[in-house]
């Protein structure tokens, strides 16, 4: 899911919509997601990652391994 033409902010704000999708409207629970440190991304929590651009790459992929069942 690279996007190399987006700003920073844009990224985030696809970041913050493709966790809401992840869990079909549950913004409790996309905001739970978001703040719960992942082994896919080195146990760090994804709203402590979204200061570059790279980082929020590496969580949009993350998300669309799982939304594909990819888990490793």
């Amino acid at each position: 899911m690279k996007q190399p033409d987006k700003t920073l902010g844009e990224l985030q704000a696809d970041l913050v919509a493709a966790s809401q999708q992840l869990f079909e409207g549950d913004l409790g629970a996309a905001d739970a997601w978001l703040n719960r440190p992942l082994r896919a991304i080195g146990y760090e929590r994804p709203v402590d990652c979204m200061e570059s651009a790279e980082s929020v790459r590496t969580i949009l992929d993350v998300i669309g391994r799982l939304e594909h069942g990819v888990f490793n």
